[in-house]
């Protein structure tokens, strides 16, 4: 298989949510990402638009994404546009997750909550 990132991909298993225009946040896991985009796991692409925007929890960064590939489960996506990107370092994990009741996309709507939550790998209902 041939490498066709240009940067390669830093291991990084966090919570995200996938925020769409119709508002409702979908539970994901961001299994590794660069500084040009992530490989996301959900329960089911069907549904997932081609554009959308991800919301990393324990960091609250955001991204505007473009689908590049999507198998049953997962999602390859490049970053578009970013918002509080940080740096791909250890030192992150002290910041406070973001709260996704009070999120405000680019569109202007604030999504509602979802249940459930993926910790320590297991799935939530999307």
């Amino acid at each position: 298989m041939i490498e066709r990132r240009r940067r390669p991909r830093v291991r990084v298993d966090s919570v995200g949510h996938i925020i769409t225009k119709k508002g409702n946040p979908i539970a994901c896991r961001v299994v590794d990402r660069s500084p040009d985009g992530a490989r996301l796991f959900v329960d089911s692409v069907f549904g997932i638009p081609n554009e959308f925007r991800l919301v990393i929890q324990k960091t609250s960064e955001s991204f505007t994404t473009n689908v590049v590939w999507r198998s049953p489960q997962e999602l390859g996506v490049a970053f578009v546009e970013t918002h509080g990107v940080m740096a791909l370092t250890p030192g992150n994990a002290d910041r406070e997750p973001i709260d996704l009741a009070q999120y405000r996309g680019p569109e202007g709507f604030a999504p509602e909550p979802q249940g459930g939550s993926l910790i320590s790998g297991a799935t939530c209902d999307i």
